[in-house]
Formats: structure tokens, sequence, C-alpha cells
């Protein structure tokens, strides 16, 4: 389900142009601690919102959003005409989060006298979330000038500041800030102040990264672009890394389809077109789902290939450059303009034998490819995987200084070790409700998986079922809770 919101660019005219950005708490679970534009989701009621006269619009709910969120996030009042005095204000604040806020704050509005001028907002862009996260969001952001200061009460807003545009991505780029990516790309279009031509270039931006041709930025030199993956469930994308600045290497060029791979052909062409250069491809393992558009890169551009040698057994071709534990991938000078910036590969094998994560040390950032995902569980099977090899990998990145992973599949976070430890206790419980069922007389790897995954209704994974299960009784083999009896069949050690 996608959610309407509504957000604020809220500017004011000093030396230059100056925007006020939100940080969010580090406790919400959607981009906690990054900086955003004020705003929130429609609520019930914002479509009760007071219009003054002569000011029509089809979408009466997204205007009271827009004024109520920035009332309760900043206590700037877009509304005119509001007798109500400045303490009864402030207490209407405090008592819009809640059931019902929106209809009691405009009714209290409505009876004082105030109505939204048209005018007050200009409509700027809008963005939908990707697939690759959890909560989606259609967000349409407006602009709004403003002579007041706004005032943040804690909760879900931990401070707020103005930025002119060109500070705040600066320190993004040298990693000091955590910029939302819709807030990237609506500063990038604002360095340059608020001109006749803003507004036109921001509402032509494309509303939807599907078909876009764009790429996500997210960290300094990072940007993701997350493709549906056949056999994988549209709700499961994979994401291909752009990493580098003028230089950049593409990590894990994903799709399969002709259209996902037009799309990733325009992102690494429109980085080109920009002065960049793309260095090589490489690879965090051998899965269809990370190599299917290597050939259609290689065909365009002759890019040379990197990864694992195991990886490239596995994919049945020779590798321009073999890594290995300890490499370092040379991506030159940092975003912000430092020499000396590396990727140093890690060897973390147990989801495939040949897996390889990348560290970006200057950053704190990790590439984890499918060690750990925001999404699901990450499949181990056998044959291919294998699971104690795989809690080794995850003991061995849980062991890095990480500010932000990136999962191949599913948002970048920021708990790094609280989603290692969630990974490994999740798939320590499969191991032991996989003991249990062998324990009650099931032998079979076929009959094990039917009752384990037995709340699972996609047929078409009952084979990767079966591999993770085939998985967690050979753990259970090696820890010798287990026996193998034969092909397939197991009984309890």
């Amino acid at each position: 389900m996608t959610r309407q919101t509504a957000n604020l660019i809220l500017y004011r005219q000093r030396a230059g142009l100056e925007v006020f950005l939100v940080t969010r708490s580090i406790e919400l679970n959607f981009l906690g601690g990054y900086l955003a534009f004020a705003g929130g989701k429609v609520e019930p009621g914002d479509e009760s919102i007071p219009l003054a006269d002569g000011l029509d619009t089809e979408t009466p709910e997204l205007l009271g959003c827009a004024v109520r969120e920035l009332f309760e996030e900043t206590g700037i009042l877009a509304l005119r005409g509001a007798t109500t005095a400045g303490d009864d204000l402030k207490k209407l604040r405090l008592r819009l989060p809640g059931d019902a806020g929106a209809e009691r704050f405009f009714s209290a509005m409505r009876e004082s006298g105030a109505r939204l001028e048209p005018g007050t907002f200009q409509e700027a862009i809008r963005l939908v979330t990707p697939r690759f996260s959890k909560r989606r969001y259609s967000s349409t952001f407006f602009l709004l000038e403003t002579g007041d200061e706004p005032e943040i009460l804690p909760g879900e807003l931990a401070a707020g500041g103005w930025w002119a545009p060109s500070d705040a991505l600066e320190k993004w780029r040298l990693g000091e800030l955590l910029l939302a990516p819709p807030v990237i790309v609506i500063l990038r279009q604002l360095e340059n102040g608020i001109g006749p031509g803003t507004l036109e270039s921001l509402r032509s931006s494309p509303e939807t990264f599907e078909g876009s041709g764009l790429a996500i930025p997210w960290g300094p030199g990072i940007e993701l672009l997350p493709f549906h993956c056949p056999p994988l469930p549209v709700t499961l994308p994979s994401s291909t890394f752009l990493a580098g600045a003028r230089r950049f290497v593409i990590i894990d060029p994903a799709p399969t389809g002709k259209k996902e791979q037009e799309h990733l052909l325009a992102a690494i062409e429109n980085r080109i077109a920009g002065g960049d250069r793309p260095e090589a491809i490489v690879l965090s393992h051998h899965h269809i789902d990370h190599v299917g558009a290597v050939n259609a890169v290689q065909e365009r551009w002759s890019l040379p290939c990197w990864g694992h040698r195991r990886t490239a057994e596995l994919l049945e071709r020779s590798f321009d450059r073999e890594l290995d534990e300890g490499d370092l991938i040379d991506l030159g000078d940092s975003p912000a303009g430092a020499a000396g910036w590396k990727l140093r590969c890690l060897f973390t094998p147990g989801h495939t034998e040949g897996h390889l994560a990348f560290f970006d040390e200057r950053h704190r950032a990790l590439l984890a490819g499918d060690l750990v995902s925001t999404l699901v569980s990450m499949y181990v099977g056998t044959p291919g995987g294998h699971l104690e090899t795989y809690f080794r990998s995850l003991e061995k990145i849980r062991s890095l200084d990480i500010r932000l992973l990136y999962p191949s599949h599913g948002m970048p976070t920021l708990d790094a070790r609280g989603l290692i430890d969630r990974t490994i206790e999740h798939r320590q419980k499969r191991i032991g409700q996989v003991l249990r069922k062998l324990e009650k007389g099931f032998h079979s790897v076929e009959e094990i998986a039917g009752e384990v995954y037995r709340d699972k209704a996609d047929s078409r994974l009952r084979p990767l079922y079966e591999r993770t299960t085939r998985a967690a009784l050979e753990y259970l083999v090696e820890h010798e809770q287990a026996g193998k009896v034969a092909e397939d069949l197991y009984e309890t050690g």
C-alpha cells in the first residue's frame, strides 16, 4: 500500500537561499536519523481544511496535511485570519498528534475564521518511494517562503535548522550528514537559488524510480538501483550499486528484463555524460539476480569484470581480476575531493561459496550483498550454501565499525549490528524448528520442510524451502545433534 504524504520545502532568503531541514528521531523505523523536509502522512480529517474563496483544488487532503504537519512539526501556521490567541495555538499544537487530531485542528481553525489563501503553497515535485522499501509513500513537496522561525518539539523530530543547499550537500559528501534521498534530489536543484526555471525543473523530475533511467543517491558516492529480477517477487527487488565519484564501479548489475536493463544502462550513461568514468563491473556472487545485466553492460562499454575465483567458476567464465579477502578497489578521489578512496573486499562465504562484501572505511559503509536483508531473512541453502560458514561471515562483518549498511535486498540501515543479530537469531530459530520436527519423527528433507514452512503459501518457492531445510539438517549433523542415514534422510543424533 502506498500512503500519501505532504512535505514542506520551507525556505527564506538571507545572503542566499536557505531551506529548513528537520532531523528525524533515530527511533523512527523509516529514515530515522536522517535530515528531511517537514511533513508527514495524510490523515483522516485533512480534507476538512478551510479554504478561502477562489481556492479550487482536487486534493484538499494534501493541502490539509501540509498545513497540519507544518504546524505540528514547526509551529508555523500557514492559514490566514485566525483569531486564536498564541497560547491557545500552542495548546492546540500539543494536542494535534493522535486520533482525530486533524478534525479537531481544522474545526478549531474554521471557528477562528482561519482559511488557506490561494498561492500559499507551490506544488514543486512529487516522488514515489521505490519498491525496495517496506513502507511506500507518494510524497508531494510544496514550496513555502516564510519569515517565521520554526520551533521543534521533541518527539518524532530531534532537531531542525536552516541550511544553504550547497552547505548541506557538502556536509553530506563528507559523510557528516545523513540526507534522505528526496532531499538530495531537491537540494541539487536548489543550489543556485530559486529562479524562474526552478519550479519547472522540479516539476519535470520523474515521479517514480521504475523506468526513470535515474539512480537513487544515498550515502557519499553510493547510488542504488533496485530492480525486479524474476524469479524473485516484485516485493523483493535486487539492487545494483554505482560506487564512486569521478571514477565508479558497477556492483552487481542485476536486471534480466529488457526494460530494467535499459534503465540501468541509461543511469550509467547519465554518469558518463556528466564526466564520470566507469572502471569495472564488480560481482558480490554468482546468483542470477546479481549478474543478469553483466553481458548488456559489457557489450555497451567493454568493461572488465571482477569477482571471486569461485564466483568465476560457478559462472563458467574468467574474470579480468580475481578479488579476495583484503583486496582494495581504488575509487580515486572521494565525493568531497580527498584522495585515496578505496573499497576493501571481504570474503564472506556461506550464502554462496564465492560471496564478497565491500567496505568503504572512509565513510564506514558496507555493501553487504546477500549477507543480510532489511526485507526478508536471507536464503542459505544446500547445495551452494553452508550455515556454519554463513554464521562466521556474519560475525566478521559484525566486528566492523559500520555506520551505514547497504543490503542488496531492501533499504540501507543505520542499525547494522541489530540487523546482523536479528539475522543470526532468526536462522538459529529455524534450525531449532528443524530439530524439533526431526525429534517428532519427521525424517526426510521434503516432509520436514513441509512442516517448518507450512504457513508459506507460494509453492514456487518450495525448492528453496527444501534447500534451506537441508542446510539446517547438515548444520545439525556437524554439531552432532543429528545423523544422516541416506540421501535427504536424517535422524536425531
